[in-house]
């Protein structure tokens, strides 16, 4: 071989070692720290800049690092009574749906039989007469705004939300006291008197009745706007060029959507439907119409690490990290806020999943044994244990003592090697909440507890007003 030949087999060899190390990435999740950026997905044609704003329970909490877009919370009609304004509730609204949804334009069902369109809305908070209805868009989670591997870097969690007073039969935490987000503020301070709220006064705030949700995407709760501002020194949000509001007022603090409902200000009633909790410029915590006003969207998700791959950037504002996911192939299954890791795929047999026993046992903190010989499995977590034999639809359950046979719709079986057992029969067992989001094909798995509220909260306004017994 020619000298000229080798120069030329070793310049490719050493260009190619380059391309590697150029290509590694600069630092692994566990490395992040909070206040990174990240670019991840677009709306309306434009990159969204997210940042890292805490550690919780499902994780690293990723929220858009300004207002992505401004939407009506619910949707209602133009009359009355009550349903003109739609539901103050999260569950049941329009902005929930969209944030949640991958559907095509046109495709969305929304809830309630009420689309947001641009009937009644208003655009509270700035003097331009503009409106952004969304009946007719596509869902925030479709292929134009988040590719594949996107998404796969974003978890499905199910997470802990305030109830109002017109909700309480849905605790799940014990209590029966509602969230009442109007009156928490300054205990010195007389209720029903108009005045302005600071996040700073949230930690004051009565955590009450709680159940649980399950979403990908979502709005911040005040629990969270306390933390952020804790740690930043602000909770406002500027205006991002998504909006496509215009530069004029891109330097703006705006109003932005709270998950929470609210005491309505004007007619005093407690957890009427039609208010929402909101921030308001830097520091400011308000109340809004569900509909017509229209309030900035400041989505938050929870950041799937196990599938991050980070492709570039520094993590700055001005060099965010790029990013992109190791994509999803099949039902993805979301247990306690991991995604769980399974050497054998989910199998769908007679409309139930059947998922590897060790794994999903194991993320509700039960021990697993094998009677190799019976072909049982055994699981316990010291206070419920199951029985299950391959090829039984009967699954044998023993809590404090208390026995009980409980049908099941899909056997266990031994597939490739691992004993399978059916998802939410096995974790209701183990009293663990179960959702199936369709859309994503993800299945949702909680058992995390509830937040324990102060037992002696109980300030001399509350009192007055509603004494101090559950």
């Amino acid at each position: 071989m020619g000298e000229k030949a080798m120069k030329k087999i070793i310049s490719i060899f050493l260009t190619a070692i380059l391309a590697t190390i150029l290509t590694v990435n600069p630092v692994s999740a566990e490395g992040i720290e909070i206040g990174s950026y990240f670019q991840i997905g677009s709306y309306n044609g434009a990159p969204i800049l997210w940042r890292y704003m805490a550690d919780e329970y499902n994780g690293k909490l990723i929220v858009s690092d300004k207002a992505i877009c401004f939407k009506t919370f619910a949707a209602g009609e133009d009359g009355y009574p009550s349903s003109r304004w739609g539901s103050d509730f999260w569950e049941e609204s329009a902005i929930r749906k969209w944030l949640n949804s991958k559907a095509g334009a046109g495709e969305i069902e929304w809830p309630n039989g009420y689309t947001p369109s641009a009937k009644g809305v208003q655009f509270s908070g700035w003097s331009q007469d503009v409106k952004y209805p969304y009946a007719d868009e596509a869902g925030f989670l479709n292929e134009n705004n988040f590719s594949i591997q996107e998404l796969s870097i974003i978890k499905t969690i199910s997470q802990w939300q305030m109830l109002p007073e017109n909700r309480i039969e849905l605790a799940e935490n014990g209590e029966t006291r509602p969230y009442l987000s109007a009156y928490t503020f300054g205990s010195g301070r007389q209720p029903y008197t108009e005045h302005t709220n600071y996040i700073q006064e949230l930690n004051e705030a009565y955590r009450g009745a709680m159940y649980r949700v399950s979403d990908t995407m979502f709005l911040l709760n005040e629990t969270q706007i306390y933390d952020i501002w804790n740690k930043f020194g602000e909770a406002g949000s500027k205006i991002a060029n998504t909006s496509m509001l215009g530069k004029e007022i891109n330097n703006d603090y705006c109003c932005y959507w709270l998950i929470s409902s609210a005491i309505d200000r004007e007619g005093y009633g407690l957890s009427r439907y039609d208010a929402v909790t909101a921030i308001n410029g830097k520091n400011e915590y308000v109340f809004a119409y569900t509909h017509p006003d229209e309030l900035g969207i400041r989505p938050g998700f929870y950041l799937n690490e196990a599938n991050l791959i980070i492709k570039s950037g520094s993590g700055t504002e001005e060099d965010p990290y790029i990013v992109d996911g190791a994509g999803q192939n099949g039902v993805a299954v979301f247990s306690n806020g991991e995604e769980l890791s399974m050497d054998q795929k989910p199998v769908e047999e007679n409309e139930r999943l059947l998922v590897p026993a060790r794994a999903v046992f194991e993320s509700l903190g039960a021990e697993v044994e094998w009677d190799e010989e019976k072909e049982v499995v055994t699981a316990t977590d010291g206070e419920t244990e199951i029985v299950m034999q391959i090829d039984n639809a009967v699954m044998e359950k023993n809590k404090k003592g208390e026995e009980e046979e409980i049908s099941l719709e899909a056997a266990p079986r031994i597939i490739g090697e691992r004993t399978m057992v059916p998802l939410r029969a096995v974790s209701e067992a183990f009293s663990a909440k179960v959702d199936y989001i369709e859309e994503l094909n993800r299945v949702v798995i909680d058992k995390q507890p509830a937040p324990s509220p102060d037992p002696n909260w109980c300030p001399p306004w509350y009192k007055r007003m509603f004494g101090c017994s559950k």
